[in-house]
């Protein structure tokens, strides 16, 4: 089945704004580097570097998340290219939401939220992978899991398979950075 999965992530493969009709069912997705992106430790061009899922839809994760420049909050994903690349596109960490966001810190943005969308939209390319039957999201977890386990994406920070990855400690320094910065804008 992994096989599989990542056939069907390879044939759907594209930057973001080349994909049309785009799916709303559940999935899994894989973002990969394009061919002439460098992304120092974390990855080179064609590398996987992220595995999610979309419990409700894809289109909704990954088009209205991922690529949201207002919810770098609810994206992980977008957190951590962020902090990879804060230096490089001079990128401010702030608090998400008001003084009762309990996470306000934990799970900050950037002031300059277009300039890491616009990197994304330029230097990542997304595939996805569609069960044939209908799978509850703990049937999706454990597939995304086991990829996980075989693939070994670089920006994995998942309690369940961080251990796999070799650069979880250097990617949540750099996040540590920024939760640190965010804390200071009170």
């Amino acid at each position: 089945m992994i096989e599989e999965i990542v056939k069907s992530f390879e044939d759907t493969k594209q930057f973001i704004n080349d994909h049309i009709n785009y799916p709303v069912k559940p999935g899994i997705y894989a973002f990969y580097l394009s061919e002439a992106a460098n992304f120092s430790i974390f990855g080179i061009g064609r590398q996987l570097i992220y595995i999610g899922i979309a419990k409700h839809s894809l289109n909704d994760r990954d088009f209205k998340q991922h690529f949201n420049s207002k919810k770098t909050g609810s994206s992980t994903l977008r957190r951590s290219i962020g902090a990879i690349l804060k230096e490089e596109l001079k990128l401010k960490a702030i608090p998400r939401g008001g003084v009762n966001d309990t996470k306000r810190f934990l799970n900050y943005k950037f002031i300059n939220e277009q300039e890491l969308t616009d990197w994304m939209i330029s230097n990542l390319q997304i595939g996805y992978w569609l069960p044939i039957r209908f799978l509850s999201y703990e049937e999706l977890r454990l597939i995304e899991s086991e990829l996980t386990k075989v693939l070994k994406p670089t920006l994995d920070l998942d309690k369940r398979t961080r251990k796999y990855n070799l650069l979880a400690d250097k990617l949540d320094l750099l996040r540590q950075f920024c939760r640190i910065e965010a804390s200071q804008q009170k």
